[in-house]
């Protein structure tokens, strides 16, 4: 009996060790899930805040190209029939174009979205830059502006060129045209609800921290 009772000690004391153990390890993977979710939690959290800066700074390529267009409109009593490079504006739609510069294998058929890039001859397209003061603080923005035509001139006219200049028309049928209003991103605009209106392309390219790039394309109707 006494053996035994020297011994039973021994035997309590395993027991706890291995519970001990046990807990530890338990632990030991609960941080491991805890640290995972923390950094699960950063990313999605790091990913929506890029999300909404890329759209703030969309957003000011959208509004900077429609002030342009309408600048040029007020100011030339018209549609702006030519193209202007200097200010990434375009009176054709550039069919030929790679956008984004993912749709096609050949970089030659890019637009040149940044002082340094290289000249594109299949595309021959150069975006426009948007103000700093403009963007959230990391990013930048560039513009194409593409009136839906097929060459330079008045719609239905001659182009320089003796080409018919064809375009796409919207027609508007909305609630906004009886009163003689179109809707354009930033609001309703006095016009003629018996005329059509031309279509104008906007894309505009937003670069962020760590190499993040992404597109915005709108279609404005002016």
């Amino acid at each position: 009996m006494n053996l035994h009772d020297r011994n039973q000690p021994r035997v309590q004391r395993g027991i706890v060790l291995f519970t001990v153990l046990i807990a530890l390890v338990v632990l030991s993977l609960a941080s491991v899930a805890l640290v995972r979710s923390i950094d699960t939690g950063t990313t999605i959290a790091g990913n929506l805040a890029f999300r909404q800066a890329a759209t703030q700074a969309g957003d000011a390529g959208t509004e900077a190209a429609l002030a342009w267009i309408q600048g040029q409109i007020a100011a030339n009593g018209g549609i702006v029939l030519q193209t202007s490079k200097a200010s990434g504006y375009y009176a054709t739609s550039r069919s030929g174009c790679d956008l984004t510069g993912g749709l096609t294998a050949s970089t030659a058929d890019n637009v040149r979205w940044e002082a340094g890039d290289p000249d594109n001859p299949d595309c021959n397209m150069v975006a426009a830059a948007v103000a700093d003061n403009l963007l959230p603080p990391g990013y930048t923005a560039t513009y194409v502006i593409n009136r839906m035509c097929n060459a330079d001139g008045p719609p239905n006219g001659t182009s320089p060129g003796g080409v018919t200049v064809a375009c796409e028309m919207y027609t508007r049928t909305s609630a906004a045209a009886e009163d003689g209003r179109s809707m354009t991103n930033v609001g309703y605009h006095a016009t003629n609800a018996q005329s059509s209106q031309l279509l104008y392309r906007v894309t505009t390219r937003v670069a962020g921290p760590n190499n993040a790039v992404s597109h915005v394309q709108v279609v404005l109707a002016n």
